[in-house]
């Protein structure tokens, strides 16, 4: 989503509206985990009302706000960041749509007002103790007798029934109709002869739910909404309507914030639990995945704005939306500690003393919370429904792309595809390969893609991150093993960021043209050294002498120009080293990911006087930055051709008779790894958009990035092999050459072990 200035000025209008209209002791409520009741709830339900805001999903006709997606976003975000409670979800935004899309005249204009008000509160009559996600096989029946019809049957976890004044059911009117027909959808005044109740009490001890008993109950014909028997297809618009809110987003921030809150007050073994190294990263973790679920949050709302949603929004959002919420939960229930077992259910009711409550009745109120929260991966259909209706709708490539990128992406497909040899076919490359002489690298300078990142000034095409991302991503799918990303996109970067001379725009357009120099900076005892720098360089006469030892060099055997990092007399530098130079001594081995790799040792290595380029800080970190964000794209590439490969493998592939991708565990799995790929994404993308002038909040966000993509390409990696089962072992299929690239890539410029603690640095500065 754009930070527009529109947008950002409807965020300044909630946020003023919060700080004045929000009820103080209904703030502490939410804020400190307290039980709200019915009171509570209709209360803040008539200030928006007020407002005009209490319906952002209604269209205006009807008496909504007639918001945007992107408005109701940060509407909801802000609402849940201050600490205002929920809108019930009943009336407003599940029976509403419904009577608004298929409901008559008169129940329009019986209904709707009511909901508007808060004068009606609803609940749900979905769930039965025989067809809780199995809906469809619900047993409630309805009679038709004259102008009524007669229900009979039972509904259960009906949360708030104890306040509700009307329910929407569904009952089955046509018993002799397959599963999911001959089910209709009424309206039920819960004051109805008939109606009863039994609450029923939930692990923290509340009361929220209930069983509902519905005996003989007469409904009038005109609560029926649309057809008899077509109750289904209203259910499941119900369902799927509100496409956006399943996330919470603004729920789990606040929730993290008050989790970092609790864990820097909390002591453990005489520290505060925050500055504990593994609880340290666990927080770090949960960050970035509240960081990836808003940016997946956003994506697929833009996604759904131009019409290329696939239907499964809902159900990737709801999945994890609840996933981040219990993980949350989970560590606030850890951060008690032995709180923890002084838990009282009347915790989240008590009215504190003056001046708030304790640290201790904080803690004590956490197993509750936690507690509570086990629910949201149930309700409104189980984290196992989530996944089948996401295996069903949202296995295949995500477009994120604008045109520009698109046209770039196909130019660059189709080009790899018709030239550039599946992995199983390609030559070894001997251990001195020269990069510069590959006919597929004089291919990319021929079409402008070498100098893709650069100015026009270096004979570049100016592009942003973002299109070389796209490139990346393509040249991950395809396995391209030669060095674009240590060579054009590093060095390239690196040169931008060194002070200007002829000799860098000499470089760089150099890369333009099709030379592929390498960066040698890893030591021996450090991927990525900063201040531990261990190289050295000396002036000697009119030239400079270096020593030390370089690893694992893409290409560093072969490649014709050597960027050598040394710390010289004013700190680290960037030095230029020829090939044939006296000194340097290079020995190049294959390499996991199909690149030969190179370690280089400097004895007293002779560079002339201009070999100096300038100081290697700031500009090696962010160029190293923008490349671990290029790297990101590529993995996601490498990942999507993975989980496509498996997807069209147990397609194909029979087990018992029946293909592999029919059974359950097996779809998923393959679920799993497009929700892990879809963070990633989220993550690489919100870093390759960062403003490069902060440099410290890119490298947050390629830190960021780094660390999810790691993960989830060890993950896609392990799965994919699974699932391809003996064949996944041997080097004739492409998956085995995707895993090592992935590989390769999570140990280049810092692994994710180093991006959690890097991202941790970063984030407490």
């Amino acid at each position: 989503m754009p930070h527009d200035a529109p947008l950002e000025a409807f965020r300044d209008e909630v946020r003023a509206f919060l700080r004045e209209h929000l009820p103080a002791d209904l703030r502490r409520k939410v804020l400190d985990h307290q039980r709200l009741d019915k009171q509570d709830f209709l209360r803040w339900h008539r200030i928006l009302h007020e407002r005009g805001w209490v319906a952002p999903n209604w269209p205006a006709e009807h008496g909504g706000a007639g918001w945007s997606i992107e408005q109701r976003n940060v509407f909801d975000e802000e609402c849940a960041l201050e600490g205002a409670p929920e809108t019930v979800p009943f009336g407003l935004r599940m029976v509403a749509p419904v009577i608004m899309a298929y409901g008559s005249d008169w129940q329009k204009s019986h209904f709707l007002p009511r909901i508007l008000s808060g004068q009606d509160w609803w609940c749900q009559g979905y769930s039965e103790p025989g067809a809780g996600s199995d809906l469809a096989s619900l047993t409630t029946r309805a009679r038709r007798e004259g102008d009524a019809f007669v229900v009979n049957g039972q509904k259960t976890w009906t949360t708030y029934a104890q306040y509700a004044d009307m329910m929407f059911c569904l009952a089955r009117t046509n018993p002799e109709a397959k599963a999911q027909e001959g089910i209709s959808f009424f309206l039920i005044d819960m004051r109805s002869p008939g109606v009863s109740l039994r609450p029923i009490r939930t692990l923290d001890g509340g009361e929220e739910i209930n069983e509902v008993f519905l005996d003989e109950v007469v409904v009038p014909a005109s609560h029926l909404v649309g057809e008899i028997d077509r109750g289904w297809t209203y259910a499941k618009y119900l369902l799927s309507h509100e496409r956006f809110g399943a996330a919470r987003v603004g729920r789990a921030k606040r929730e993290l914030g008050h989790l970092q809150r609790l864990a820097a007050q909390r002591l453990a073994d005489g520290r505060p639990l925050a500055e504990d190294p593994v609880f340290a990263q666990r927080l770090a973790q949960l960050e970035i995945d509240t960081l990836a679920l808003e940016h997946t949050n956003l994506r697929l709302i833009a996604r759904d704005q131009r019409g290329a949603g696939h239907g499964a929004e809902a159900s990737i959002l709801k999945y994890l939306g609840s996933t981040l919420a219990q993980r949350i939960s989970e560590a606030l229930v850890d951060t008690a500690g032995t709180h923890a077992l002084a838990y009282r259910p009347e915790a989240l009711e008590r009215d504190y003393v003056q001046g708030g409550p304790t640290p201790e009745d904080e803690l004590e109120a956490m197993p509750g919370f936690y507690l509570n929260l086990r629910k949201i991966s149930i309700y409104g259909g189980t984290d196992e429904v989530q996944k089948n209706i996401i295996a069903k709708l949202a296995l295949e490539a995500a477009d994120d792309y604008d045109d520009d990128q698109r046209a770039l992406d196909d130019a660059v497909g189709r080009y790899l595809q018709g030239e550039y040899p599946p992995p199983a076919s390609r030559a070894v490359q001997p251990a001195d390969a020269d990069p510069d002489a590959s006919p597929h690298w004089r291919a990319f300078a021929g079409m402008g893609l070498l100098g893709l990142g650069l100015p026009a000034s270096a004979g570049g095409m100016g592009g942003g991150l973002g299109e070389l991302c796209v490139l990346m991503q393509r040249f991950g799918r395809h396995l391209v093993t030669e060095p674009y990303d240590a060579s054009a996109l590093l060095c390239g970067q690196l040169l931008l960021g060194l002070p200007d001379s002829e000799q860098a725009q000499a470089l760089l357009a150099g890369i333009a043209q099709g030379a592929a120099p390498l960066l040698a900076h890893a030591e021996p005892d450090s991927d990525w050294p900063r201040a531990e720098l261990r190289a050295t360089a000396e002036r000697e006469g009119d030239g400079w002498r270096l020593n030390g030892v370089k690893r694992r060099v893409p290409y560093g055997a072969g490649a014709r120009q050597l960027l050598v990092t040394a710390r010289d007399a004013e700190g680290p530098a960037v030095f230029l080293v020829e090939a044939g130079a006296a000194g340097l001594e290079r020995k190049g081995n294959p390499g996991l990911d199909g690149r030969p790799y190179a370690d280089i040792v400097l004895k007293d290595c002779r560079a002339g006087a201009a070999a100096r380029l300038g100081p290697a800080g700031a500009a090696l970190e962010q160029a190293a930055d923008a490349t671990r964000i290029a790297l990101c794209a590529e993995a996601l590439g490498a990942m999507q051709a993975l989980l496509d490969a498996t997807r069209e493998h147990v397609a194909a592939r029979r087990q018992f008779g029946q293909p592999l991708g029919r059974f359950q565990a097996v779809q998923h799995r393959l679920v799993d790894m497009l929700l892990a790929l879809e963070q990633a994404r989220s993550l690489t993308w919100l870093a390759a958009g960062a403003n490069p002038s902060d440099a410290r909040g890119r490298a947050r966000l390629a830190s960021a990035a780094k660390a999810s993509c790691g993960a989830a390409a060890r993950y896609i990696s392990q799965q994919s092999i699974q699932l391809h089962g003996g064949m996944g072992m041997t080097d004739e299929l492409p998956v085995g050459h995707y895993v090592k690239r992935l590989l390769a890539i999570e140990h280049t410029l810092g692994d994710t072990r180093h991006h959690l603690n890097r991202y941790q640095r970063l984030a407490a500065a």
